[in-house]
């Protein structure tokens, strides 16, 4: 299968804010070489304006595009990635880093499931996840990508955590990622709602697309228990406002928000 690799020039501190958007837009991969992002997607897939729509709000052009085999760029993508320092207790490793002796010692297989620990709005994310006890829990990781969330609740003691994401790449990734690290007691579904899930939650940590967290907020309020927990991010600052009201009005409150590169996120409490 053959792939576009489509070149942009940008300045580091904008690399995983775009990485996040082109996936969003259902880029595949993404790696930062040199001053240069390469974002890969399936030729067929493919789409000029779409690319020009998401460069223009920063100023942004793709100076190249081109042709790859599949191989070729995975290949780039794992030379290229490096392990994430989430918190003083939390690394994100491939199994060729070296561990760092954390806490929280997670191994992610570099592949193209997003959530390696890079992205802020994941290492966000994992740090509101890591201030809850999750000993003996029910926890879901909505949108869970690579599985390191529900990793994360496994070895702060879950009695039981369902990971869910509607792409079976991520589906497969996680699951390789949750056997990697012998994480007990995790279960990785492929849906893209909680429709046919019949558990009530302890905590629930959604870190996906704002327009998605927005339409499952019913969903999540009907899995949680009185007094649960939510986590939610994939938001932007400018979007605290918007969310409070919707949350509000479905019972939940706010206890806490965190803004990382203008990335937002919450942390609500059930109270019905």
């Amino acid at each position: 299968m053959s792939y576009k690799a489509v070149h942009i020039l940008c300045d580091l501190d904008l690399e995983e804010t775009i990485s996040f958007l082109l996936q969003d837009a259902g880029y595949e991969g993404t790696s930062y070489e040199k001053g240069r992002l390469i974002g890969y997607c399936k030729s067929d897939s493919y789409d000029e304006n779409a690319v020009s729509d998401i460069l223009s709000i920063f100023n942004l052009v793709s100076d190249q595009v081109s042709d790859v085999e599949n191989e070729n760029w995975n290949a780039s993508w794992e030379e290229n990635f490096t392990d994430a320092i989430i918190s003083k207790n939390i690394q994100a490793r491939a199994p060729f880093h070296p561990s760092g002796g954390y806490k929280h010692d997670i191994i992610i297989t570099p592949k193209m499931a997003f959530g390696t620990g890079h992205h802020e709005t994941t290492s966000l994310s994992a740090r509101a996840l890591e201030k809850l006890d999750c000993k003996n829990k029910t926890v879901l990781d909505m949108g869970c990508g690579s599985g390191l969330l529900a990793i994360l609740a496994s070895q702060k003691g879950a009695k039981r955590v369902l990971a869910i994401d509607y792409d079976i790449n991520s589906v497969n990734n996680a699951k390789e990622n949750v056997q990697l690290n012998t994480a007990q007691n995790v279960e990785v579904l492929q849906a893209d709602s909680l429709v046919n899930v019949t558990d009530k939650f302890d905590i629930i940590v959604s870190n996906i697309v704002k327009n998605i967290n927005l339409r499952l907020l019913p969903e999540f309020v009907a899995k949680l228990k009185t007094g649960g927990h939510l986590i939610l991010c994939g938001f932007l600052a400018v979007d605290l406002n918007e969310l409070k009201k919707a949350t509000s009005a479905q019972g939940l409150n706010l206890v806490e928000h965190n803004i990382d590169s203008q990335w937002l996120q919450t942390h609500f409490i059930y109270e019905h």
